[in-house]
């Protein structure tokens, strides 16, 4: 079966120049290896496979390939035809209708650290559904959903507000996501946002994060801060929730000394695990145009801290990784 979905997948792919004026072709290719210096060896082997075609004027169709997801359906995570409401009609604002199969998460403006705090609980899996997008000078508003049908076919709700840069390099968004709960009540709401500057040389980013499970009455929270000067950059990310107001420290520094490399340090803290340090991550990132190669050393005994997620061998070791996009 799974053979069945992979064909269908790539005949549909090869059949989308007979209706799609204007294709664009991306992704990346990523291989690695770590090893521990004694019996354990980890393998890293992923690929994601991006097309974009513009069916017409007003219609386009995003395919997401990923090696390591969903395997059930030949891998898509995404398959989305999206509509330009507002061109057909022409509407003074922006209306986006797009149906399909993709995640609900939406925009992520705190994702900007090394080892990224972007959501306590919001983790939405892939659904078939629609969304409509509104957007009005620096607002916009999205509505995704899908009906509960039954059958196992659980639904969602997503509802949400973003503004975008009211100020210069100021984002956020709040919106409510209900996935498989019984009443409206018991969804999850979420705030997050990002403010970048610069400041005669130094560049700063604040991005804050908050969310609330209403079902289960609790909550958690992040704060993940970046500075750069010059060749140096340090990130780092805070968090915690109702039970540990303080949960988990994050940081990492880079140090650019050429264009071709970055050197890292990252180190990650759980102050309600067992062991509070659960991984460190020292190594180097060559940049060779289109491909980056890693090489470092992951320091854990909790499977934790590679600053690139890659690997989670239990104790650590050396690793060599490539990653190529195209």
């Amino acid at each position: 079966m799974k053979k069945l979905l992979i064909l269908s997948v790539l005949l549909g792919l090869m059949a989308l120049p007979m209706f799609a004026s204007d294709i664009t072709f991306g992704g990346d290719v990523t291989t690695g290896v770590l090893w521990d210096f004694g019996e354990y060896v980890d393998v890293k082997e992923d690929y994601t496979f991006d097309i974009m075609a513009a069916i017409d004027d007003n219609n386009s169709l995003t395919v997401n390939v990923d090696g390591g997801e969903n395997l059930a359906l030949g891998g898509i995570s995404k398959i989305l035809v999206a509509t330009d409401v507002a061109g057909v009609l022409g509407l003074p604002v922006g209306l986006t209708v797009s149906w399909g199969y993709d995640d609900p998460d939406w925009n992520a403006f705190n994702d900007v650290t090394s080892y990224g705090n972007t959501s306590y609980f919001l983790s939405p899996a892939e659904y078939w559904g629609m969304d409509f997008l509104l957007s009005v000078s620096m607002l916009e508003v999205e509505l995704a959903f899908r009906p509960d049908l039954g059958a196992g076919s659980a639904g969602y709700l997503l509802v949400g507000a973003a503004v975008k840069e009211p100020i210069a390099g100021l984002n956020a968004e709040f919106y409510y996501f209900q996935n498989e709960a019984a009443d409206f009540a018991d969804g999850v709401i979420a705030f997050d946002a990002s403010y970048v500057a610069e400041f005669g040389g130094f560049g700063v980013t604040v991005a804050p994060l908050f969310d609330m499970d209403m079902g289960a009455d609790t909550w958690g929270w992040a704060l993940n801060l970046v500075g750069s000067y010059d060749m140096f950059a340090v990130d780092a990310g805070v968090s915690g929730n109702d039970v540990d107001f303080l949960a988990a420290v994050d940081a990492a520094v880079w140090i650019s000394p050429i264009d071709l490399l970055d050197i890292y340090a990252g180190m990650m803290l759980d102050f309600v695990a067992a062991d509070a340090f659960q991984g460190a991550d020292i190594g180097a990132k060559v940049h060779m145009g289109a491909t980056n190669m890693f090489v470092g050393y992951n320091i854990t005994e909790n499977g934790a801290g590679e600053i690139n997620g890659y690997f989670t061998a239990p104790d650590g070791g050396f690793y060599v990784a490539f990653d190529t996009n195209y």
